[in-house]
């Protein structure tokens, strides 16, 4: 499991989070505390990568329900960039598609948090 910024804006409020790996009861505060510490440094556009996620649980999908809840109240947006089939499947059994946008290339999702 590797989560990192891999990128920012130039604006120094957008920012690209690589989610790799599993995110599963073993280490869902752990990528909690990652995420908040993302918005902590000031980030409040944030697009999540997901290309190389391999399993989300539950608990990784509250994580991110309460991430994109931050972005809204600090006036800024969180996308999903780049979601495998499984895990898209995870958030549409989930109905995430209701509130969260999803794109399938990085750039767009860039585009539309700009």
């Amino acid at each position: 499991m590797a989560w990192r910024v891999k990128e920012s804006d130039t604006s120094k409020d957008l920012a690209v989070v690589e989610v790799e790996g599993v995110v599963d009861s073993t280490n869902v505060e752990e990528f909690f505390g990652f995420i908040n510490s993302v918005f902590k440094q000031g980030f409040k556009r944030v697009v999540l990568d997901m290309a190389f996620t391999s399993y989300l649980s539950s608990g990784g999908l509250s994580v991110i329900a309460d991430a994109f809840r931050k972005a809204e109240g600090l006036g800024g947006k969180l996308v999903i960039a780049r979601a495998s089939e499984m895990v898209r499947d995870l958030f549409e059994v989930a109905q995430f598609e209701r509130i969260i946008e999803f794109y399938d290339d990085l750039e767009a999702a860039l585009d539309a948090v700009r």
